[in-house]
């Protein structure tokens, strides 16, 4: 018997937050985890007339919404509903909707009133009665340690006519072919495992999704040329070791797919295939080749045995195609004609899980079009988040694979006056500084890259397009816009925070505000609107001063110390892009107000965020 829940604290904000709390009914997903149930997700029910909201973002319509679950990793599934508002018996409600609706036989059900000082009430749905049960909230650290992600990334081609019968009938088929047994999955890091409908290769099918982790992110094994290895001997296979240092996120095991040559009933072996897959149509004169890369993604326990993994796998297939088939059909609907597309994962921190949308490939159509504007505003309202911020835009996909840069380096640092007021910049940046990309700025590139670092944040949040201007491009615009002579092109000259803005506005269409501090013995007293400004805008900030330039991340304050200390990304690091340099010399780090030249002047180029989805 169920004697408790785990809900995520993320869920239990949404939940709680004022814009929710008139009478409404959401749906919560989860997983039954150790045998309770286990809250991850929740999205709100919109009503067919669309609700207007407070923050609704202006000449941005939207339609009646989609159903979320195939916008989550396959595996967190419908597991209760949540109402807010007056109490009333749900139990109608529940025997209504709840015994083909849901995945598990104690369907949760929470409620939340809404009045002032208000608790979740909690409850499991058993033998057509509640039970009360005991709440316990979990924070993104237990889905980092207990879950494990799949991932299958391939290209697929619907050739279909472009009518919504056409796209409906041939991805049935589709679906009907991926799912019938003709598949198999591998994992390219761990060469030799084959997980198919009848068996495991490569390990033991008892073994459990953490091993085959460990396994995958285990180092090459030493190559025994014949003669022995180093040391001598002969090489022996190791069984990977599960590391027990606490994951600082979710880890992540990809997947390859196999489809059947043939249907050949003595062609049992799968071969490689390129995982194009066509479906032939009479009337080749009317149809269409939509090629789409599909990219789902299937949340597991760690315990998870391998051999029950295929269905995971295949469900998640089945799940991509299904928000692929819905996509091309909005396009017909509402564009009358079909695109190229992509799937996209978005992980907001305000949900703490996976969000996969499917878009046009970037050329296909522009981010501003009204039509993927409706599909992010409905989004939006469904997850409760604000109308004022891009979470769902291409820019602000997940980086599964970490580029050469460093990301947001500042996020282990820790605060140093956790008791005061700390803001911090909110969304992901990249690190640039001194002779990256092999180009020589030593001595006179700092402001150029604190520019590129501005530039990557508007990238990451889905601002921008995505390109980083070089030192080239950057005076090329001052050239353009009027600033600079045409000597200024190629020449080792210094920018400033004018600049800086100037380009910002003219690359990515951003405004700044400029603040002026005659000496550098008064930045501490301008911490408080530096705290401002990251509480609202978020966006980091170039300083100059002098001959040096540096980047703002973030500002901690201690009134009863008199103390403000400032979290600088320092451009004039010319060493490897590594962590442990970057953080153990403080290149990234906090300083405090003495970091300043007391004598110079500075100017701060503090860029506004857009208000759009």
């Amino acid at each position: 018997m169920v004697v408790k829940l785990r809900i995520s604290s993320h869920v239990k904000k949404r939940i709680c937050d004022p814009s929710f709390a008139t009478a409404s009914t959401g749906e919560l997903y989860g997983t039954i985890c150790d045998g309770v149930p286990t809250v991850i997700g929740f999205a709100r029910v919109l009503k067919e007339t669309n609700e207007e909201s407070e923050e609704a973002v202006e000449n941005v319509p939207t339609d009646t919404p989609s159903p979320i679950q195939r916008n989550l990793p396959s595996g967190l599934d419908l597991i209760g509903w949540v109402k807010t508002g007056p109490y009333q018996d749900p139990t109608d409600f529940l025997l209504k909707y709840g015994p083909d609706a849901f995945v598990t036989d104690y369907p949760v059900y929470v409620h939340y009133t809404g009045e002032p000082g208000a608790e979740l009430q909690t409850f499991i749905f058993t033998n057509r009665m509640l039970q009360s049960v005991e709440c316990v909230t979990f924070e993104d650290d237990f889905l980092y340690r207990e879950y494990y992600l799949l991932r299958l990334q391939c290209t697929l081609t619907l050739v279909c006519e472009q009518t919504e019968k056409s796209v409906c009938e041939n991805a049935f088929r589709l679906r009907k072919q991926l799912g019938s047994g003709s598949v198999a999955f591998t994992v390219p890091a761990a060469p030799g495992v084959l997980l198919s409908d009848y068996v495991v290769t490569g390990i033991d099918k008892e073994e459990t999704v953490e091993m085959l982790y460990a396994m995958a992110s285990a180092p090459p094994p030493e190559q025994d040329d014949g003669f022995g290895v180093v040391g001598g001997g002969r090489a022996k296979a190791k069984k990977p070791q599960i590391s027990n240092r606490p994951p600082t996120g979710y880890r992540v095991i990809d997947f390859g797919l196999l489809i059947k040559k043939s249907k050949d009933d003595l062609d049992e072996k799968l071969r490689r295939e390129a995982c194009n897959v066509t479906i032939d149509r009479r009337n080749d004169d009317q149809t269409v080749k939509v090629p789409f890369q599909v990219d789902c993604l299937s949340m597991v326990h760690r315990t998870k045995k391998l051999d029950k993994c295929f269905d995971n796998m295949v469900e998640s297939v089945d799940c991509s195609l299904g928000l692929i088939e819905a996509a091309l059909l909005e396009q017909l609907r509402h564009q009358q004609r079909l695109y190229v597309s992509k799937c996209y994962h978005m992980l907001p921190k305000e949900l703490g899980h996976f969000v996969t949308c499917v878009y046009p490939l970037d050329g296909e159509l522009s981010e501003a079009d009204s039509f993927l504007e409706r599909q992010r505003a409905n989004m939006h309202k469904q997850f409760l988040l604000k109308m004022t911020l891009p979470y769902f835009r291409k820019g602000n996909a997940y980086q599964f694979q970490p580029g050469k840069r460093l990301i947001n380096p500042h996020e282990s640092l820790s605060v140093p006056h956790p008791d005061g007021r700390t803001a911090l910049v909110a969304g992901a940046y990249t690190y640039h500084h001194y002779m990256q990309d092999g180009f020589d700025d030593k001595g006179w590139g700092c402001a150029y890259r604190s520019l590129q670092t501005l530039v990557s944040w508007f990238n990451l949040q889905g601002y921008g397009s995505g390109k980083i201007p070089t030192h080239d491009d950057i005076q090329s615009c001052l050239v353009r816009i009027g600033d600079k002579q045409r000597n200024f092109i190629g020449s080792r000259q210094w920018i400033g925070s004018t600049e800086v803005s100037i380009c910002l506005n003219d690359m990515v269409g951003i405004d700044s505000r400029i603040m002026f501090v005659t000496h550098g013995s008064e930045m501490g007293s301008r911490g408080m609107e530096l705290l401002q400004h990251f509480q609202q805008e978020g966006t980091p900030i170039m300083i100059g001063g002098g001959v040096l330039a540096h980047t703002i991340l973030g500002v901690s304050m201690n009134a009863e110390l008199g103390e403000t200390k400032f979290l600088i990304l320092d451009p004039h690091y010319t060493g490897a892009d590594e962590l442990g340099p970057v953080l153990g010399k403080g290149w990234c780090g906090w300083k405090g107000e003495d970091f300043w030249d007391k004598a110079a002047h500075y100017n701060l180029c503090m860029p506004i965020r857009p208000k759009r989805l």
